[in-house]
């Protein structure tokens, strides 16, 4: 016979060695369960004991958190899908990270303006000359962790100019910013296929390392 307290569920969730630096004490997590209906339960990290378990010549550590259970929601050995928030922003100012280029590519002083009718726009995701160009298995916002970037702003009259922007918080898809550009402003995300230049957008943004895990009492 097994007794438990299923008032309040443990949540152990294995971190690879490698994302295991980005964690600590206190930090928000956040998880969904399967057959959830995409349910959040909310805790905060509580303890990573220094005692890994190696699957396939990969280490893993396990992540320890509480969240309550009033409902009886959460049962032992179920499957979470476990976010850890490393950084958020909230009522931000997003821009596609594809708008983005490297400060160094910084246009001299006095350099002319490109008219907005010889700059064409990509879709979000894809590689082009004029964003951040993402090689295989390197993560684009590397380029961006100085906090300094460059974007082309499309102003009322069709014209282009380059800004240096101050860069917060990035995901894979969007990055906030933090001076530099207001919302409503429009900006390029590429050169080469035709499109509508994107409209800055004001809302919430999360970095989130995900693992997974099972819940226990």
């Amino acid at each position: 016979m097994r007794i438990a307290n299923l008032s309040t569920m443990t949540v152990q969730a294995q971190v690879s060695e490698a994302d295991v630096p980005k964690l600590h004490i206190g930090m928000d997590v956040y998880f969904t369960t399967l057959g959830g209906n995409k349910r959040r339960f909310y805790g905060k990290l509580r303890q990573i004991p220094p005692t890994p378990t190696v699957v396939n010549n990969v280490v893993l550590y396990d992540a320890l958190f509480d969240v309550a259970n009033p409902d009886q929601a959460l049962m032992t050995q179920m499957t979470a899908q476990v976010f850890f928030v490393v950084s958020s922003a909230k009522d931000a100012v997003l821009v596609p990270l594809t708008a983005l280029r490297p400060a160094a590519a910084q246009t001299p002083p006095g350099g002319a303006r490109v008219d907005g009718a010889e700059s064409k726009v990509t879709e979000p995701g894809a590689a082009n000359a004029g964003g951040a160009k993402r090689a295989s298995g390197a993560d684009a916002r590397n380029q961006f962790a100085h906090g300094r970037a460059l974007l082309s702003v499309v102003d009322a009259a069709g014209k282009i100019a380059e800004r240096e922007v101050k860069v917060g918080v990035m995901n894979r898809v969007s990055a906030q910013i933090l001076s530099g550009l207001e919302p409503g402003e429009k900006v390029v995300i590429g050169t080469k296929a035709a499109a509508a230049a994107a409209p800055v957008r004001s809302s919430s943004s999360l970095v989130p390392a995900a693992s997974q895990g099972r819940g226990r009492p």
